[in-house]
């Protein structure tokens, strides 16, 4: 009995659809802060490994732009702020208004090193998928590299 359905690629024919750098990229951003991620999306002629260079570069863009939102809001709501050896006084805000801000800056230090941890679950799941063939979109993250850019460059291996 024969099936219309073709038999799953193997070896150097499965490496056509989902090359190694679109699977490695998800480690490899992380290793590197998200520059590796940069590099490999600009460098990248494949679609596959281009897709996946995107997502993640995306969720490191936006964990990178919460946390300097987070640093900048708790440093504008600190009172004073030690440099080398000595304390500054280092009041923009009256209060209370600086005593909400550095409140708030600290939640947002909290969430920020929450989303530092599940960066590294996030790599695990994205590495995972990817190896399954499937570029996955991380969760909450911006779209600051869309799929638009590069478009005209030829797709291969």
């Amino acid at each position: 009995m024969t099936s219309n359905t073709p038999a799953p690629k193997d070896g150097p024919e499965l490496l056509d659809e989902r090359p190694v750098g679109g699977i490695l990229v998800h480690p490899f951003a992380l290793l590197t802060a998200g520059i590796g991620a940069g590099i490999v999306y600009l460098v990248a002629n494949h679609e596959f490994t281009r897709t996946n260079a995107r997502n993640v570069l995306n969720w490191h863009l936006s964990v990178l732009a919460l946390t300097a939102i987070a640093v900048l809001t708790f440093t504008l709501g600190a009172d004073e702020l030690m440099i080398g050896s000595r304390v500054v006084d280092w009041s923009l805000l009256g209060p209370p208004l600086d005593t909400i801000v550095a409140v708030v800056g600290t939640l947002l230090l909290l969430l920020t090193g929450c989303v530092w941890s599940l960066t590294w679950v996030f790599t695990l799941i994205a590495t995972a998928k990817a190896i399954l063939g499937d570029p996955w979109n991380y969760p909450f993250a911006r779209e600051f590299v869309n799929r638009a850019s590069r478009t005209s460059r030829e797709e291969t291996v």
